[in-house]
């Protein structure tokens, strides 16, 4: 039987084409993102900076990312048409921090407002722990806006630094804000104290603590799914220093080996507007599984070598990382040196004329963004997201992760579940 599945409680939509047996386990999925909003053409023939306003309105999500992505990519034109350009280290940090305020709020909105509500629904216990996550996540934007002046669709960060000149008190209004956070987390997400909760992931003993985390676990657990939805075993991680791993076998990241596939879409006599995004022509999954394993989080390493890519190992890494990027947070806060210049004038964009690419790691996965400029003029503007990593549409020789995990499973519904353990976003992937 051939089924389609509108999936929302996602940023956008999706719509799921399921072929199950008899039984009602699906056999076939394919994924489909079927409205398109054309940032990139938006970008080309704009000024270059402009796309520090445009980018971040890619997503309400993770705009910031966007932001990120593309400064560093103008800023890698600076170097490829030969020109000086210096970020102080302070600069650096809080670009970083707002970075990771926005990977930590949205983290806690999965886990809340999408896995927890669509865990309940399915098993007919919905309890509204959505509220849970509204003030919380509110104060980690707050906590971000110190810095960015705004959240989402910040442009603070410019080629050279950033704008902001922040003071001690704005530092120790972060702190507080911090400390609440860190409160939240131990208290309602896991149950235990953060520094705890890495030793109960290497002990496999973090079902049994009393968070809404394990709560969402138990779910699985009944709903038959904890140790559903594996898929290929690949994992990449293209920023800062990222890599590679297939079935255990670690390599180097090396961007040319990156493509985008658009033989399937609407434009193409297709079904979707979503290009697929390959590494050395496969899927590679990307986002915090990826990046738990790239960097050999030990409490993670130890799940996956117990049970692989599936659904405990994936959901178990998204809240882990949530826990080391608050840790990491605090660190560049206590240690950040109000000193240094906030921003040092690169040459005018207007004499610059080349190629360049900048890479993120977004709450998703690996976030791409490539530019051609002339003159500070953008000719060409390409971005590749992580849901097109992750959410791609294979062919039945070459499935996509996503789709590989869905088959097998019982039923559409716990398909549809599992779908979700990838933090759907379908605005990013029709950009």
């Amino acid at each position: 039987m051939i089924t389609h599945e509108l999936i929302e409680r996602i940023e956008g939509e999706a719509v799921l084409d399921f072929k199950t047996d008899k039984s009602g386990a699906v056999e076939e999925a394919d994924i489909r993102f079927v409205h398109f909003r054309g940032m990139e053409a938006i970008l080309e023939g704009r000024n270059a900076l402009d796309a520090l306003v445009i980018a971040p309105r890619v997503c309400g999500i993770c705009g910031h990312s966007h932001l990120i992505a593309a400064v560093r990519m103008i800023e890698n034109v600076y170097i490829d048409a030969g020109f000086s350009l210096t970020i102080s280290p302070k600069a650096r940090a809080i670009r970083e921090i707002t970075l990771e305020c926005e990977l930590i709020q949205n983290h806690i909105k999965w886990l809340y407002l999408v896995m927890l509500h669509e865990s309940g629904k399915l098993l007919g216990e919905e309890a509204n722990v959505s509220l849970k996550a509204l003030y919380i996540t509110s104060q980690i934007n707050q906590l971000s806006a110190l810095f960015s002046g705004q959240w989402p669709h910040s442009s603070y960060a410019i080629p050279g630094g950033v704008t902001c000149d922040p003071t001690h008190i704005e530092v120790m209004q972060a702190l507080k804000i911090l400390s609440e956070v860190e409160q939240f987390v131990a208290k309602e997400v896991l149950g235990c104290p953060l520094e705890k909760f890495e030793l109960h992931l290497k002990s496999d003993s973090h079902r049994a603590l009393e968070g809404d985390f394990s709560k969402l676990l138990h779910r699985f657990e009944r709903l038959n799914l904890l140790n559903s939805g594996k898929s290929h075993g690949r994992f990449l991680v293209l920023a800062d220093n990222g890599g590679s791993l297939d079935n255990g076998e670690r390599s180097s990241a090396d961007i040319a080996f990156v493509s985008e596939d658009s033989s399937h879409i609407f434009a193409h006599g297709g079904k979707t507007h979503a290009k697929n995004a390959l590494y050395n022509g496969v899927f590679y999954e990307t986002g915090p599984l990826a990046r738990a394993l790239i960097t050999e989080r030990q409490g993670i390493g130890s799940l996956y070598q117990r049970y692989g890519d599936c659904a405990m190992t994936r959901l178990s890494a998204r809240i882990d990382e949530m826990v080391t990027l608050i840790a990491h947070v605090r660190s560049l806060l206590t240690s950040l040196d109000l000193s240094q210049p906030s921003f040092i004038p690169p040459s005018h964009i207007e004499s610059i004329s080349g190629s360049g690419v900048g890479i993120v790691e977004a709450p998703r996965g690996s976030l791409i963004h490539r530019a051609r400029i002339e003159r500070g003029k953008i000719v060409e503007y390409s971005i590749i997201t992580p849901t097109q990593w992750n959410l791609g549409n294979g062919t039945s020789s070459n499935l996509g992760v996503a789709q590989r995990a869905m088959i097998g499973a019982e039923s559409i519904a716990k398909a549809s579940l599992i779908f979700r353990t990838f933090d759907v976003c379908s605005v990013c992937t029709t950009h």
